[in-house]
């Protein structure tokens, strides 16, 4: 029998320029008869996976927050709201490389490349290996995907792998294989990582753009409006767009819209023409009736005046709707409010917007409340 030490040498070859370093027994041991991957070729698969599975996650669990959770909606206007959520996503995006690899064997960016992961016995991994092996991953090569971390955490896996030393998150346990794949393979592989690179960059760009317009637009003083028929004027908050289109009738109805487009408020009015209110109502009701189911709908005093409230639902669709009707000087003033999911998102900003749209033709009597 050979001695240990050329025994090693046959398993684990290494260049002239770098003779294999003295190491602890763990890093050491011998290991299966199979070429391994180098460090660049693990750190592309590894990238490549990373980024779409965890954009894939990001995708899915941040269309879900935003249509149930308003605080989430709040908190992806802050600056850095987007990018901290994808880091947290990466946990998530690990487990799905787990669960990829389990099911599969492999994922794309190792499998164009040529890369597997086993045990150092040979055999796959399964998914609770897997997870635990890619949760070590995410805090001893990536860095718990800061930055700044994640440059001196893979900087040192990838020189133990020059040395010829397992990585900290693989030790005596998983070792990753290489073998070969012909030019169409790393063609592809290449021109994906590439695009993936490309779109990530794009969509860096436009986040930065919308947090520094969302920034400046929370910080930004209200607006001053003039009601036409009226003269009189409304402060409405920066996060409103506005926009004026003719009605049906020829009358003004003044548009306002939530800047990410979560809610719309609509103010018209229509001549009365010495309708009664019932039968202004009943109108919009039934001009409605194709696009909104209506929940409920009655009359109430508001501001002094009689008035008609309608709440109902989109019936294509979850958005909910809210319409008021108030009779001044001889006009059916109405305010529609549409607002998409999670509407808590939008309550106070709708609530705030009509009570101001109300003042330029409905002021509340001296004393009472809004």
């Amino acid at each position: 029998m050979q001695p240990l030490d050329k025994q090693t040498a046959l398993l684990f070859p290494v260049t002239q320029d770098a003779a294999l370093p003295s190491c602890l027994p763990a890093d050491c041991m011998v290991l299966p008869a199979f070429p391994l991957a180098g460090a660049w070729a693990r750190w592309f698969a590894r990238s490549f996976d990373v980024w779409w599975q965890t954009g894939l996650v990001a995708l899915v669990f941040g269309y879900l927050l935003c249509k149930t959770s308003p605080a989430f909606l709040h908190w992806l206007e802050t600056p850095f709201g987007w990018k901290l959520f994808g880091l947290a996503c990466m946990p998530g995006g690990l487990v799905l490389d787990a669960a990829l690899q389990s099911a599969a064997g492999n994922t794309p960016g190792k499998a164009l490349l040529g890369l597997r992961v086993m045990t150092t016995d040979g055999r796959a991994p399964g998914f609770r290996e897997l997870v635990r092996r890619n949760m070590a991953l995410w805090r001893a090569g990536l860095g718990l995907g800061l930055p700044a971390v994640s440059l001196v955490t893979m900087a040192r896996q990838g020189l133990r792998l020059r040395k010829g030393i397992q990585t900290s998150y693989d030790g005596s346990y998983f070792l990753v294989s290489a073998s070969p794949t012909g030019w169409v393979a790393k063609a592809v592989f290449a021109l994906a990582f590439v695009g993936l690179f490309a779109i990530i960059m794009i969509l860096d760009g436009i986040d930065r753009q919308d947090s520094r317009e969302a920034t400046a637009m929370l910080a930004a003083p209200p607006t001053s409006w003039t009601n036409p028929a009226t003269g009189h004027t409304a402060n409405i908050a920066a996060q409103w767009k506005m926009e004026t289109r003719q009605g049906a009738d020829g009358s003004p109805q003044h548009l306002f819209t939530q800047y990410s487009g979560h809610a719309v408020v609509l103010f018209a009015y229509e001549e009365g023409g010495g309708r009664a209110l019932r039968q202004d109502a009943q109108a919009l009701e039934d001009r409605l009736a194709d696009r909104f189911e209506l929940a409920e709908s009655y009359f109430t005093e508001f501001r002094g005046r009689r008035s008609w409230v309608g709440r109902g639902l989109h019936r294509k669709g979850p958005e909910r709707v809210q319409l008021r009707i108030v009779e001044v000087n001889g006009k059916a003033w109405r305010v529609v409010a549409m607002q998409s999911p999670p509407a808590a998102y939008t309550d106070d900003l709708v609530g705030e917007l009509s009570g101001a749209l109300w003042d330029t033709v409905a002021p509340p009597p001296a004393g009472a409340a809004k």
